[in-house]
């Protein structure tokens, strides 16, 4: 995307997870990692609003007159109670439904790239065959051996039905586990494997902080160490364990589209009534679905970096 939502309380999980690609890709996430790179926020907020990543690019490519029409016709679905305002509960619940659109088109675009039998349904070989193509798995390094070893207990876990294969609704487990209840256990024990140096079962405040715990003097290292103290370490014994490893790692999705309600509001919001009527919305067009016109100098920078 233009890429999802505000530098939330779980930018920590980009970072304790970032070696598991699969884990971060959620909708969830996208949206927790928000506003923490230049350009990144407006994909965010694109994908928020529409529900998925290919009619977010496809906006980006339009003409500003036919993005604001669209534009008009979203803000008043967005309308449920129909007073010609969107107010923070109507654009939460738009936004929620959308993470939810953004999960199951990746899930359903990762179904069509690794199903080789066609069966509808994704074997563990199938799974090993996409992410390891042309790969001797004896000769794989020491990273991809526990990276695959993680994925075999995510999918072991994601495969309810236990048939050693993973249906559509199954495969969004796997792919988004934040977001399942079943999945949180499994999800906990791996990150307790990753991060636990010291094998006692608990995260303290070096094992939280990881490669930055070095860098004192840092605004990231304060403001996560007090984020550590104040919001994790809920009996304030200087560890993380259980629950408060769990509040650490998984999201409250629905508050995380709260968070992204109130960001669009913010912006939008030009007469500070606390909603936005369609004509507000209408006028921030950019910040809520762009198009090629006022991408356009964005999309020379890139380009000329790619070259």
């Amino acid at each position: 995307m233009l890429k999802l939502l505000l530098t939330l309380c779980l930018l920590t999980v980009a970072a304790v997870m970032a070696d598991k690609e699969r884990v971060i890709d959620g909708a969830g996430a996208r949206m927790r990692g928000h506003h923490h790179a230049d350009g990144e926020s407006d994909d965010v907020d694109h994908q928020a609003i529409l529900g998925s990543k290919h009619r977010a690019e496809e906006f980006d490519h339009l003409p500003a007159e036919e993005s604001q029409q669209r534009l008009r016709v979203l803000a008043q679905r967005m309308d449920k109670n129909g007073d010609g305002f969107v107010d923070e509960a109507e654009l939460t619940e738009w936004i929620r439904n959308s993470m939810k659109s953004l999960d199951d088109e990746e899930a359903g675009e990762r179904m069509k790239e690794m199903d080789s039998d066609g069966d509808n349904k994704i074997s563990w070989d199938e799974y090993v065959a996409d992410s390891f193509p042309e790969t001797d798995l004896a000769k794989l390094d020491h990273d991809d051996k526990k990276l695959l070893n993680e994925d075999r207990k995510y999918f072991a876990v994601a495969d309810q039905d236990g048939d050693g294969k993973l249906s559509e609704e199954e495969l969004r487990a796997f792919l988004n586990p934040e977001n399942y209840d079943h999945m949180h256990k499994v999800l906990v024990e791996v990150t307790l494997m990753e991060k636990d140096e010291n094998g006692d079962g608990a995260i303290d405040l070096n094992e939280f902080l990881g490669e930055m715990k070095d860098q004192p003097h840092s605004d990231w290292h304060q403001v996560e160490k007090t984020r550590f103290a104040q919001e994790y370490d809920l009996d304030k014994d200087g560890f993380l364990r259980g629950e408060e490893v769990r509040k650490w790692l998984i999201p409250d999705l629905y508050q995380v589209a709260v968070q992204e309600s109130r960001h669009l509001i913010q912006t939008a919001d030009k007469d500070q009534d606390g909603k936005l009527s369609i004509e507000e919305i209408v006028d921030e067009y950019r910040t809520f679905v762009g198009s090629e016109a006022t991408n356009y100098g964005e999309h020379l920078k890139t380009v000329h970096e790619e070259l």
